[in-house]
């Protein structure tokens, strides 16, 4: 049985990953640092620690590894770069260690010339993995969307919860969106070429920033006031809610990157799936309640699952959960 090894089986993206390595008949070993869910007997983990020597014991006899690791924002002295240097660590010893082939999670339009540290971090390990040695497939999603996205899930908590949603720099900014399934399965498929790759994970639809807002009120049945505002206001504003949230909502590093369309991809889509449609079918799944990032991945929430690689992925409606 081949083997492979996912970083962060039981959080978002590496979730969808890991589901679609056991459809696909993988032995399938991650690393991780949230616990087992329970009921997942078919995934054996280890920690995601970036010791050279505990990274050489868990990646022997890999037939592929998918890295799902990064970092959103700058906290608590984790910074891209540190981002950066882990995974400098994690690619040597992956080709020391005889990884037949590695997958990097990138990002669209990560360019080495862009002033957002994200960005610039994403492609800086980009040109790691191609100047590796290995066998190699680089896939840079767009916006993920699913029952776990924080930027969806908290744009429809502000649409459940305020009567207006002003659209910082007025929203004209495009984006590509992918379902979170579409996303484990251009990963995978990637994982499982035999040609060096780069390649996009981008949907069949796209949006300005403000239509897609539009579409979240349409698909959870809400009417709200809807409107472009000056960035630095629509900022002030989501800082005031920050006080309370006790979060990161938005970045003005990730408010420039919607401004500059970084989540359009200007490729054929690879993604086959509708957004809207999943939307419209999911959305009464969405915004139930706030999803505070830092605590997810800073607090006492990091060390829990976000989501199960085997859990059901029966859609729901918004039914009764219109507002």
């Amino acid at each position: 049985m081949p083997r492979a090894i996912v970083t962060g089986a039981f959080s978002n993206i590496g979730s969808a990953v890991a589901a679609q390595f056991l459809l696909r008949g993988f032995d399938l070993h991650t690393l991780t640092n949230r616990r087992t869910p329970d009921g997942v007997d078919s995934i054996t983990s280890a920690p995601l620690h970036f010791d050279p020597e505990h990274l050489a014991c868990e990646l022997d006899d890999a037939d592929v590894m998918v890295s799902t690791y990064w970092v959103r924002l700058p906290h608590g002295g984790t910074t891209f770069d540190t981002a950066v240097q882990n995974l400098e660590t994690l690619i040597g010893v992956a080709a020391r260690a005889g990884v037949k082939r590695f997958v990097h999670v990138s990002v669209s339009n990560a360019s080495l010339d862009s002033k957002l540290g994200y960005y610039h971090g994403k492609a800086r390990v980009d040109e790691m993995v191609r100047a590796s040695g290995m066998s190699y497939a680089i896939v840079r999603p767009t916006l993920v969307v699913g029952p776990y996205d924080v930027l969806t899930g908290n744009i429809v908590w502000f649409l459940r919860h305020f009567p207006i949603f002003p659209v910082p720099g007025g929203g004209a900014g495009r984006i590509s969106p992918i379902t979170l399934r579409d996303t484990g399965r251009v990963i995978v498929d990637a994982a499982l070429a035999s040609d060096d790759l780069d390649i996009d994970a981008a949907g069949p639809e796209s949006y300005t920033f403000r239509e897609y807002v539009e579409l979240l009120a349409r698909a959870c049945g809400v009417r709200r006031l809807i409107f472009g505002a000056p960035a630095w206001l629509a900022l002030a504003g989501i800082r005031l809610v920050e006080l309370f949230v006790r979060d990161v909502i938005l970045t003005e590093e990730e408010l420039l990157g919607l401004q500059q369309d970084l989540l359009l991809t200007h490729k054929p889509p690879t993604g086959t799936e509708s957004v809207e449609t999943w939307l419209m079918d999911n959305a009464g799944l969405l915004g139930r309640s706030y999803v505070n990032d830092i605590h997810r991945h800073f607090g006492a929430g990091a060390t829990t699952p976000i989501r199960s690689p085997t859990a059901h992925t029966t859609p729901h409606s918004c039914g009764n959960g219109h507002l």
